[in-house]
C-alpha cells in the first residue's frame, strides 16, 4: 500500500507527519511523493489563520476529486478545532488531532476497510512520543522536544488545540540526536510549540539538554526554534556561549512593539524589556542573527501604535521579519474584541513593515561581505551552484559538495543570497 503525505504549517507538523509516516512505513506501508497516485493521503493541517483553514480545506477537496478511492486521513490543529466539520468534507476518511497520532497505522488500517472514524480525542498531559530515525533533509534534522503552550495569548488558538505544554525526556531527545548523526545529520534544530517552557512540567533543563546534545560526536550545529523573549538572561546567555555547537541565531517572537498592543494581546514582558533581552544576545554574541515575528493591525491599534512598532523594529535591528496580518481566531479572547481593524490596512501595515524587513536583512547580511563563513550546503540550484547556509541562517550559494561544511569568501548580495568563492 502506498502513503503520501502533505503538511501545512509550522516545523512541529512536519516532525509530526515524519513521524507517523514512519510509523506506516515500518508497518509495510510504502511512501511515494505526495503529487504521485497512492492508497492513503496524510493532511497534516494548520489552523493559525483562516488563509490555513481555507488552504488545508482545499487541499482536502483537491485530492478527493484526483483520487475519489483513496483514504483520506486528516490530522493536526484544524482536525482538532473541528473535526466534526472535517469529516464531513466528502472524501474524508478519518481524522486525527493532536493526540494519539501513534494511532495512524491502526486508523489507517481500519479506513481500509471502509470505516469513517473520528479519532479526535482529549489533549493529554504527557508527552507522546513518535521518534523520527531519518531527518528527511540531506543535513538537517529537526528534534521536537516539547509539545503544547501555556501562555494563552489573546490572539491564539494554539494552546486550546494543542494543549498545555508536554515535555519529552532528556534521554529520549538525546537518542534521536545519535539515530540522526549516525545518518550523517550535521545539524540539529530543536523544535516544538513553546521551547522556552521545556522542563517546566517534568523537571529536566533545556541547558542540560543542549550541553548533552553539544557533547555528541558527529553533529557539527545546534540551532534553537522560536524563543520567549523572558528565557534570554545573560545567566542562559553566558551558560549557551559556552556550547561552541550552539549557533548564533535567534528568534524571538516579538508580535507588536507598542506597549499598548503587547498589553491587549496578553504578551508578557514590555518593548523595554524586550530590547534588554535582545541587548543581552549582543552583549554575549558578536554580530548574532535575531529574527522575529510581528502581526499587522491587531484590532484596536492605531496609526500611532502601528509607528510605535515600525520605529521599535528598527531600533531592534532584527535580521528578519516574518509578518502576519492579524487573523481572527474563533475562541480566543481578541476574536471578540471591538475596534476590528480593516483588512485592507491590516494587508497595507504588514506590507509596510515587510518592506523595512528586506531593508533591515540587507544591512545585516552586507555586514559579511568579504568575510569567510563556514557553510553547511544542503542543496542543488538551477545555476549550477549549491544552496546552504551560515550559522547565523545567512543563506549562500557557491561551488560548494552538498552534505558538507565549507569555508566560503562572501563576495555579493543579491535577492536575500549570498553568493561566495569556495576557499580550499
Amino acid at each position: 500500500m502506498r502513503v503520501a503525505a502533505y503538511t501545512l504549517g509550522c516545523k512541529v507538523n512536519q516532525y509530526d507527519t515524519n513521524a507517523m509516516v514512519e510509523l506506516l512505513e515500518r508497518a509495510g506501508f510504502e511512501r511515494v511523493e505526495f503529487h504521485e497516485e497512492a492508497d492513503v493521503y496524510l493532511v497534516n493541517t494548520c489552523t493559525v489563520t483562516n488563509t490555513a483553514d481555507k488552504k488545508s480545506r482545499n487541499m482536502i477537496r483537491r485530492l478527493h476529486k484526483n483520487y475519489p478511492e483513496a483514504v483520506i486521513c486528516v490530522c493536526g490543529c484544524l482536525a482538532q478545532r473541528d473535526s466534526e466539520g472535517i469529516l464531513e468534507i466528502e472524501g474524508v476518511s478519518a481524522v486525527i488531532g493532536t493526540e494519539e497520532r501513534s494511532k495512524i497505522v491502526q486508523i489507517v488500517r481500519e479506513c481500509l476497510t471502509g470505516k469513517k472514524i473520528d479519532g479526535v480525542c482529549e489533549i493529554g498531559n504527557v508527552f507522546e512520543e513518535m521518534p523520527v530515525s531519518s531527518a528527511g533533509e540531506l543535513t538537517r534534522g529537526h528534534i521536537k522536544i516539547q509539545e503544547g503552550c501555556n501562555n494563552f495569548c489573546s490572539y491564539c488558538i494554539i494552546p486550546y488545540v494543542r494543549g498545555r505544554v508536554r515535555s519529552r525526556g532528556a534521554d529520549s531527545i538525546l537518542s534521536e540526536a545519535r539515530a540522526l548523526a549516525a545518518r550523517s545529520v550535521r545539524e540539529i534544530v530543536l523544535t516544538g510549540i513553546h521551547i522556552s517552557s521545556y522542563g517546566q512540567d517534568n523537571g529536566e533543563s533545556l541547558l542540560n539538554v543542549l550541553s548533552d546534545l553539544n557533547e555528541i560526536k558527529g553533529i557539527s550545529r545546534i540551532r534553537l526554534g522560536s524563543l520567549e523573549p523572558h528565557i534570554l538572561t545573560r545567566e542562559f546567555l553566558r551558560e549557551l556561549k559556552n556550547m561552541e555547537k550552539v549557533c548564533p541565531h535567534f528568534h524571538v517572537s516579538l508580535q507588536s512593539g507598542s506597549d499598548g498592543i503587547l498589553m491587549r494581546m496578553n504578551r508578557k514582558y514590555t518593548s523595554a524589556q524586550f530590547l534588554e533581552y535582545i541587548a543581552n544576545i549582543r552583549e554575549a554574541y558578536d554580530k548574532p542573527a535575531v529574527t522575529t515575528d510581528i502581526i499587522a493591525g491587531f484590532p484596536g491599534e492605531t496609526e500611532g501604535e502601528f509607528a510605535e512598532t515600525c520605529t521599535f523594529v528598527k531600533e531592534c535591528r532584527f535580521f528578519r521579519i516574518h509578518v502576519f496580518p492579524y487573523s481572527e481566531r474563533e475562541g480566543t479572547p481578541a476574536a471578540s474584541m471591538e475596534c476590528r481593524v480593516p483588512m485592507k490596512v491590516r494587508r497595507g501595515r504588514a506590507n509596510q513593515l515587510i518592506e523595512i524587513g528586506e531593508r533591515l536583512e540587507r544591512e545585516y547580511a552586507e555586514q559579511f561581505l568579504g568575510t569567510v563563513q563556514t557553510v553547511l550546503f544542503e542543496q542543488e540550484t538551477d545555476d549550477g551552484l549549491a544552496e546552504g547556509y551560515t550559522e547565523r541562517y545567512l543563506r549562500v550559494r557557491a561551488a560548494g559538495m552538498l552534505g558538507t561544511l565549507q569555508n566560503v569568501l562572501l563576495k555579493k548580495y543579491k535577492n536575500g543570497i549570498l553568493y561566495g568563492e569556495i576557499l580550499k
